[in-house]
């Protein structure tokens, strides 16, 4: 498997300095990884006005990071990079200033919440020459990236349709805080199951490229009590002629990843939950092939590979496996589906 997660190699410098902007689940992570990867200084920048203080208490008690309650005062330290770990909200305004302050940006997918500002940043990076990186962690799962090498290497053929489904009870992601507290569960935030979850509109669009047209339906019966899309189901038509649905929600327990696609010869799939990637070809006397995860890779596997990939990319050594205006496509298809249930009607893209 030559798209192994073992390929991404350790970056050579570890005399980065780097900031990350907040200290939620995501940013301890971004954090512990900095760390374990020996990248290099790391302070970090608290807006104090999360719902989980004594979450984030524990862990500066714990690890003891130089914290900034003020960003200009933190980006003043001169980071080189800043990994973007704040609200969906507040990610534009956040990496703006950062890459006016000189710095490279990995910002948590997505991109942003809505479309403003965002060719701006795109602009921006350009004209100072940064590294702008979108956190599609999913890019860098073992299995995945084998799917999409069969699917180029023509295992199934010709791609005909293809079905992707995400559902994880809302509730059940963090213990220690109230769920219709945090970002996911508050519109003003940037929540709501479309843009939190859009991993999984990311790999299709990793897949097949832009689709042409999106329509998209959403189901208000859930009993969480949000304001945010929870239930969702898309249906897209590629330029290829592909066609794929997508089914997303906040409600199902167990969790379920899973994402087939079927071909003209066959058809595979990969379950992330089953830890397998499954190859069925049509012909008959012919043998399916199953693919199971290397028996060391775990979940944060993902997020090192990323972030190696990021300091790599900040070091010239290679080019973002998700950089700006992919994660601005993303974000257009993901508003697309948004309009389409606002304004009950098929999006053209």
């Amino acid at each position: 498997m030559s798209h192994g997660y073992a390929q991404w190699a350790h970056p050579a410098s570890n005399g980065m300095k780097f900031l990350i902007t907040g200290l939620g689940s995501i940013g301890q992570r971004h954090y512990r990884n900095l760390k374990q990867l020996n990248a290099g200084e790391i302070i970090v920048y608290r807006s104090q006005k999360g719902s989980n203080k004594d979450f984030v208490d524990k862990f500066s008690q714990e690890h003891n990071p130089k914290v900034f309650f003020d960003l200009d005062e933190a980006l003043a330290q001169k980071p080189d990079a800043v990994v973007l770990a704040n609200p969906t909200s507040l990610h534009l305004e956040t990496a703006k200033k950062a890459m006016e302050a000189g710095a490279h940006v990995l910002t948590e997918k997505p991109l942003s919440h809505n479309l403003d500002g965002v060719a701006d940043l795109i602009a921006l990076a350009k004209k100072k020459n940064l590294v702008g990186y979108v956190g599609y962690n999913f890019r860098f799962h073992p299995l995945l990236r084998q799917m999409k090498e069969w699917l180029e290497e023509g295992k199934i053929g010709e791609p005909l349709s293809a079905h992707a489904e995400i559902g994880e009870y809302l509730p059940d992601w963090h213990s220690w805080e109230d769920y219709l507290k945090t970002y996911a569960a508050r519109a003003d935030l940037g929540g709501g199951v479309i843009l939190t979850q859009s991993h999984d509109i990311d790999y299709l669009y990793w897949f097949f490229g832009m689709p042409q047209q999106v329509s998209a339906f959403e189901n208000k019966g859930s009993e969480l009590k949000i304001e945010v899309d929870s239930i969702v189901d898309a249906i897209f038509q590629f330029k290829s002629g592909v066609t794929a649905s997508l089914h997303m929600d906040y409600v199902k327990r167990p969790p379920k990843r899973r994402f087939e696609v079927v071909g003209s010869k066959g058809r595979m799939t990969w379950d992330y939950q089953e830890k397998t990637l499954t190859l069925i070809p049509f012909e008959t006397g012919s043998q399916s092939e199953i693919m199971k995860e290397p028996a060391d890779f775990e979940r944060n596997v993902m997020f090192l590979d990323e972030t190696k990939q990021f300091i790599r990319c900040v070091e010239g050594k290679e080019k973002p496996l998700i950089n700006f205006e992919q994660g601005a496509d993303v974000l257009k298809i993901a508003l697309a589906m948004k309009d389409s249930i606002k304004d009950k009607k098929v999006i053209q893209l």
